[in-house]
């Protein structure tokens, strides 16, 4: 967990903003490969989709494939990995960084059954199917998290998409005491505090 939490620091994102002609790019760059793929965005990534934020530090997906496989093909794109752990993979495209994740795992909180069907389905890019994980759940990873930009971004997802406190309070400590979230009850107070101001 230490080691996923430090791989999160400033020092590691990239010093340049990550925007959607970014983005568009790297999921072309992958059409091209003419492969079945499954990518859910997450974090700011999804953000900038929905146009909540105009970019972010780096593109962060989850994925439904095995690590091989997205090794394979992101090698061929001519991507750079900098970092093989399936806690949160690392890949370069040019000074652009790509955060994988894998088997419904995200920054310690494994994903609920349901993460699939709510999520939402945005285009499809040659055979690269693109989704937006559920804001519930993407909330939650970045209550993981808990950095400050993660709290302001997590009240602004609330806002844009009108998120149901009450609703996304009952999903959190329904599934996060069972996963690897530290101090889970005070991280949602700190985000339950800033949102009611």
């Amino acid at each position: 967990m230490k080691r996923c939490m430090k791989m999160y620091e400033n020092k590691y994102k990239n010093q340049i903003d990550t925007n959607l002609e970014n983005l568009d790019g790297f999921l072309q760059l992958l059409a091209d490969l003419d492969q079945e793929l499954e990518l859910y965005a997450i974090g700011g990534t999804a953000m900038i989709i929905k146009n909540i934020k105009e970019a972010t530090k780096d593109i962060d997906f989850l994925t439904t494939e095995k690590q091989e496989k997205i090794r394979g093909l992101f090698t061929l794109a001519g991507l750079r990995e900098k970092d093989g752990s399936k806690l949160c993979n690392i890949w370069y495209l040019e000074d652009i960084r790509i955060d994988m994740f894998y088997d419904e795992h995200i920054i310690g909180f494994t994903l609920p059954e349901d993460w699939r069907e709510k999520s939402e389905h945005i285009r499809d890019v040659g055979k690269v199917k693109l989704f937006i994980l559920n804001w519930e759940d993407i909330i939650i990873t970045k209550i993981a998290r808990n950095e400050s930009r993660d709290i302001e971004d997590a009240k602004e997802i609330i806002k844009a998409e009108k998120i149901n406190f009450e609703k996304l309070k009952d999903r959190y400590y329904k599934y996060a005491e069972e996963s690897l979230i530290s101090d889970y009850d005070l991280k949602f107070k700190i985000l339950e505090q800033s949102y009611k101001k």
